[in-house]
């Protein structure tokens, strides 16, 4: 069941610009925009995972081609599922957004895995905003390190357990999809609010390209969480549009992904903003070429572009 709340607030135009963890927000024009937050009770939205590899298992086995094998929703899970099972990987995510016609909002992020510990840090910097957030989950607890500025040692530390973080972020560290994508979270129409390709599986010679237009209401229930966590914002977002463009191998193993995205959010002192925002991030199937991040260490520097 839906519990529907809607949330009127006036706008205080250009009094701020702020970041929401993957994109940066234009302030909006309208007077009195509206904000609908869902609450969504159990899993019901949530794809069938177990269901989804043990269709994958057998055509792998059988030498089918998973393509006919699998739905949309079912690849992608499979190839995160897939990723999660391996003990050494990393990732980089760089992204970004042009907000109010004034500012270039740059998005970077990094995770990395080794054996049993986990880690992740996430990067909103502007001239305007600076979100500096690192993560660790080790055992049953995670530590977070968040404050303003590249000097990740001197932020306050906090530990939760992994419980209450997923709680309120929408995911663990440990967790490399946020999205919820399943049969109940696609849009399969031919034309897409995002402008994306529809809805499908595409083959090559090399791999799958799949394109997955979310619906804004439920495919983003866990990414609310955490945006609405890390800007402290009055409310969660309302999306307009969420697309995803999963790229991985003939054998399902992950190696990109691509977000597109168009929401507006609500700033904890009450001011209403719009964004429309990128991320690509690259996953890699090997430990790092840095050793696991201490909460003080410096990363190589993110490319450009990824």
């Amino acid at each position: 069941m839906i519990h529907v709340s809607v949330f009127y607030f006036p706008t205080l135009c250009l009094s701020a610009l702020f970041a929401g963890g993957v994109v940066g927000f234009e302030v909006v024009q309208t007077l009195r925009p509206t904000t609908i937050e869902y609450s969504v009770g159990g899993d019901s939205y949530a794809p069938d995972i177990d269901s989804a590899v043990a269709k994958y298992e057998k055509a792998r086995d059988s030498g089918k081609s998973f393509d006919t094998a699998l739905t949309v929703d079912e690849m992608i899970n499979v190839s995160y599922y897939l990723f999660g099972q391996e003990t050494n990987t990393w990732s980089r995510g760089v992204g970004g957004s042009f907000a109010a016609g004034l500012v270039n909002q740059g998005i970077f992020s990094t995770t990395v895995r080794e054996g049993d510990r986990f880690f992740e840090e996430s990067i909103s910097a502007s001239s305007f905003v600076k979100l500096y957030d690192r993560m660790y989950q080790s055992g049953d607890e995670t530590t977070t390190y968040w404050g303003d500025d590249e000097n990740f040692a001197s932020h306050p530390i906090q530990t939760y357990t992994n419980e209450d973080y997923r709680s309120m972020m929408g995911r663990n560290v440990s967790d490399a999809l946020i999205f919820l994508v399943s049969p109940k979270t696609l849009m399969l129409d031919e034309t897409t609010l995002s402008g994306k390709p529809k809805t499908g599986i595409y083959k090559s010679e090399t791999g799958y390209v799949v394109e997955a237009e979310l619906s804004p209401i439920y495919g983003t229930i866990n990414y609310k969480k955490q945006m609405q966590t890390i800007s402290s914002l009055k409310y969660q977002p309302t999306f307009d549009y969420c697309h995803i463009t999963v790229e991985m191998d003939l054998d399902l193993t992950l190696r990109r992904m691509a977000t597109a995205e168009k929401y507006i959010a609500v700033t904890s002192a009450g001011v209403g903003s719009g964004a429309i925002g990128h991320l690509n991030t690259v996953y890699y199937h090997e430990a790092p070429p840095f050793p696991f991040p201490e909460p003080g260490a410096k990363l190589p520097d993110y490319p450009e572009s990824l």
